[in-house]
Formats: structure tokens, C-alpha cells, sequence
């Protein structure tokens, strides 16, 4: 009676197939973990080239801009410098909001002499009066004129200051050489 005994099975040999396999996964694992640590640091160092572009991009129309303000500045200052300078020999014209009769008159006034004056009416067509008297003087050409609109904003309606203030305005734009100030003498604004 031979009895078995019990089968002994060599593990030896499958240990060593299953570590060399276990070894083959890790050094699979680790390169590919390798390969994408240095893809993710290129991409890193893309992204950090792409921002440094950007950056320098927009500094660069940063600079142009203020470039181009200051120069914008630059001439507007040359502009006033020279408005300054040449109002010495310039005009002074005061436009004014006065009664006369109890009816509303805007008066243009140089150097103490009335030049014009028409009545303020609903219909009245003030853009063209203020042209009309602009056009007469000796400075309009290349000059300067200085032109006050001085009011009582007391006594007079706001509809004819509006009025006035706009056409005022809008001749700004057709005559370079001429500067409007806005005086109200009742001290209110």
C-alpha cells in the first residue's frame, strides 16, 4: 500500500517567472511615468513660452499706446501753449443773454463795442447769428478768439442758455481757433 503521501510542487521556479514578470510590469510602469513626466514638463514649458510671448505682445501695444497718448498729449499742450501765446494779440468776444423791453436779446460785444444783436425767439436761429458774427472778425483766419457767453442764470431760461450752449458747440467743431467760456453771474452753476 503505497500510500501517497502528499504531491510536493516545485514553486520555485514559478516564484521567479512571477517576479520577473512583477519586475518587467514595474520598469513598464516607471518608463511610462518617465515619459510622462518630461511630456508634462514640455507642455509646462510651452505654456510658460506661449505666456512670456503674450506678455511681451501686450507690453509692447502697452507702450505703443502710451506712446501714442503722450503724443496725442504732447500736441494738444503745443496746441494750448501756442493758444496762450497767441491770445495776446487775439480777440475777446462776449456773447451775452440781456433784456431789452422785456424782450430777450443775445448781444455780441469786442473790445467794449456792440457788434450785434438779435432777439431770442423761439424761431430764432442762433447757430447762424453766432456764425454770422464770427465770420466778421479779423482773427477768425488762423487766429484766436476768445468768446465768453456770459448769462444771469437768474433771470434767464434755460431753454435759451441750452440753446445757445449748444450752437456754441457746434461751432466749436468749424472754427479751430476759437475757445468758448461759459460765465453765469449769478454765482450758481
Amino acid at each position: 500500500m503505497n500510500k501517497n503521501k502528499g504531491l510536493i510542487i516545485e514553486l520555485t521556479s514559478l516564484l521567479d517567472v512571477i517576479l520577473i514578470m512583477l519586475f518587467w510590469v514595474m520598469m513598464v510602469s516607471s518608463d511610462k511615468a518617465d515619459k510622462a513626466e518630461q511630456k508634462a514638463e514640455q507642455d509646462i514649458a510651452a505654456a510658460n513660452t506661449r505666456a512670456e510671448q503674450q506678455i511681451e505682445e501686450a507690453n509692447r501695444n502697452a507702450e505703443e499706446v502710451i506712446a501714442q497718448k503722450e503724443k496725442e498729449l504732447d500736441g494738444k499742450l503745443t496746441q494750448y501753449r501756442e493758444t496762450i501765446e497767441g491770445f495776446a494779440d487775439g480777440e475777446m468776444l462776449s456773447i451775452s443773454i440781456t433784456y431789452v423791453d422785456s424782450r430777450e436779446m443775445l448781444s455780441f460785444t469786442r473790445f467794449g463795442e456792440q457788434l450785434s444783436s438779435v432777439m431770442l425767439t423761439s424761431y430764432s436761429n442762433i447757430e447762424y447769428e453766432i456764425r454770422r458774427v464770427l465770420d466778421m472778425l479779423p482773427a477768425k483766419d488762423g487766429g484766436i478768439i476768445l468768446a465768453a457767453f456770459i448769462y444771469d442764470g437768474n433771470t434767464v431760461l434755460y431753454r435759451d442758455v441750452e440753446a445757445v450752449r449748444k450752437a456754441l458747440e457746434t461751432l466749436s467743431k468749424d472754427y479751430e481757433g476759437i475757445y468758448f467760456a461759459y460765465i453765469n453771474t449769478s454765482g450758481r452753476s
